[in-house]
């Protein structure tokens, strides 16, 4: 008997949706009017900067305004911004790796060496709605 409810609570605890809520991003330090911006949603750290999990790309104008992920799980997410200058779906880098076209990242927007990490980057969504800006860097 003890283990039929057990079963039966673990069963419905799993088929429990999980609460789902909107990621807002706002971008800011845009320099240049070519192009478009890439706007990426990262789910996990083992995935960070491998496999987007949600993407959008937007216009210059829409760029300026918030960008909106709606009906996203509850969870740990990052957000990667490209200013994708020659339009060509990618981030463009100089032979040592080093990114050409502007870039920005959730929370830091660069560490030492390379791209930040998930940790450095990820922000929290509990529900309801959670707002992160996106400052633009250029390198070069």
């Amino acid at each position: 008997m003890k283990v039929t409810l057990l079963f039966l609570y673990l069963t419905l605890i799993q088929n429990i949706p999980a609460e789902k809520g909107e990621i807002v991003i706002s971008i800011e330090n845009i320099k240049s009017t070519k192009g478009v911006v890439i706007v990426a949603l990262f789910d996990d750290e083992h995935s960070f900067l491998k496999k987007v999990y949600r993407s959008k790309t937007i216009s210059l104008s829409q760029a300026k305004k918030l960008i909106r992920f709606e009906n996203v799980p509850e969870g740990s997410y990052a957000v990667s911004v490209i200013h994708d200058e020659n339009e060509n779906g990618e981030l463009d880098t100089n032979w040592a790796g080093i990114p050409k076209e502007p870039f920005g990242f959730s929370r830091k927007t660069i560490s030492k060496f390379g791209p930040p990490s998930f940790e450095d980057t990820c922000i929290q969504l509990k529900g309801g709605s959670i707002e992160t800006t996106v400052k633009m860097r250029t390198l070069f």
